[in-house]
């Protein structure tokens, strides 16, 4: 048994059951007359006329949907195709209203936990060397999109929206603003993490002794020019070997303290350095919200700055050299490519990490998506009624019967089986009650 053999499709069934009715009831018709005193003849001949009727009649209905029967345009026939303008209408208004729903598009969005899944993902798949692979491209990206020099009349046109703009209570607002958020989002403690780790690297590098060496020896020298403390003589009284003894052992115990004193911030939330840095903001966080005479001072160097007409030229300077500092990244892996991708790996974890920043993300795109929605429902409906509208009549006939074709042939079956059960009972009842 050929189990791969392709099964005829339940049109051909269809058609088979219709002319094994039709075939049936000629043969009936011929024995009938044959035969007028078999009963029984009169019975299957009434069963097959019934399923006649029944299948030709589904038939003929089936068929006007696509097409026109037996070619002859009937009126009310070959529906669909001529109604291809309304069906597309109907289509992309029931796929509209029921399926882009922005609030229900939104729900599933929300569901399906964006902000978890991209934690996991950053979590297992972006590292370090990832983000510093791509950051040359992203920054080449970047040069192409600006000019190597800033237009001065932009320049200009930014100072003045600038100083119409900048009061001191806006200003202090502003900036109280931007310390309220870096506190409820933990920056000023990854901050201070960040200085502790750039110590600890600078004390931790091969080098750091040489490099205090002549740091150390300037402050000598200057505190000998001045106002010297009584150490201080005494160390410069001191002469050759007994000096740089002396510089080696207060260099070697200055760096050892410097990592100890960054491990430890490192480690500890709660340190007295995290401590004082979260009162400091909180204090500057009121000096700028209230108090005027900062707000003053805000505003007099704002408005001094602003109309400097240095700060054009010191712009356009900026602009050149930020310019030219991409353009140097862009080049390849060099030491600020590796500070950029170590600092956006630190940073994507640190947000990544905290579960409120992750809902957060979650709601956003959800509600980026509802609202984007939103917005381009009525274009999404047309651009499907368009699509709709541009298919020729054979692609939307085969795609209907594609898609509910066989339940049509069912139809035809069921109509073929039922008409002739209904010709039987019919009968049956005129010849008992008769």
């Amino acid at each position: 048994m050929d189990l791969n053999r392709k099964k005829p499709p339940v049109r051909h069934w269809a058609l088979a059951l219709l002319l094994f009715s039709v075939a049936t009831w000629c043969a009936m018709l011929w024995l009938q007359n044959l035969h007028p005193d078999w009963a029984w003849v009169g019975y299957v001949k009434a069963f097959a006329e019934a399923a006649c009727i029944g299948g030709l009649a589904d038939w003929f209905a089936i068929t006007a949907l696509f097409r026109h029967p037996m070619g002859v345009p009937l009126p009310h026939t070959a529906i669909l195709p001529n109604k291809q303008a309304q069906l597309a209408r109907g289509v992309a208004n029931f796929i509209g209203t029921n399926f882009l729903d922005a609030h229900m598009i939104g729900e599933q969005v929300r569901k399906y936990q964006v902000g978890e899944r991209v934690a996991d993902y950053a979590q297992t798949h972006v590292t370090v060397a990832m983000i510093q692979e791509r950051v040359p491209a992203v920054l080449q990206a970047i040069i192409e999109k600006i000019p190597q020099t800033a237009p001065e009349a932009w320049l200009q046109a930014g100072q003045k929206s600038l100083m119409d703009y900048a009061t001191g209570e806006r200003l202090g607002s502003g900036a109280g603003k931007l310390i309220a958020w870096a506190q409820n989002e933990h920056t000023d403690r990854w901050l201070m993490n960040r200085l502790a780790q750039a110590l600890h690297d600078f004390c931790s590098a091969e080098d750091a002794a040489e490099r205090v060496r002549p740091w150390l020896s300037e402050l000598i020298r200057k505190a000998n020019d001045e106002n010297a403390t009584w150490w201080d003589k005494i160390k410069t009284s001191m002469t050759g070997q007994a000096v740089d003894w002396l510089d080696d052992w207060l260099i070697e115990k200055a760096l050892a303290g410097g990592k100890s004193l960054a491990e430890r911030v490192q480690s500890d939330d709660a340190h007295p350095i995290h401590l004082w840095f979260s009162a400091q903001c909180i204090d500057w966080q009121r000096q700028l919200n209230d108090n005027t005479a900062v707000h003053d001072w805000l505003y007099k160097n704002a408005q001094a700055g602003l109309n400097n007409p240095m700060l054009t030229q010191w712009l356009g300077t900026l602009w050149r050299r930020i310019h030219a500092w991409l353009s140097e990244m862009s080049t390849g892996n060099t030491a600020q490519v590796q500070f950029i991708a170590q600092t956006l790996h630190d940073a994507l974890n640190h947000q990544l990490a905290q579960p409120m920043r992750r809902a957060q993300l979650t709601d956003a795109t959800a509600n980026i998506s509802a609202r984007v929605l939103d917005t381009q429902q009525a274009t999404i409906r047309a651009w499907m009624t368009t699509q709709l509208n541009a298919w020729s009549k054979e692609r939307l006939n085969d795609a209907l019967e594609e898609g509910i074709g066989n339940d049509l042939q069912y139809i035809r079956i069921n109509g073929t089986v039922i008409g002739g059960l209904i010709g039987l009972g019919l009968y049956a009842i005129s010849v008992w009650v008769v």
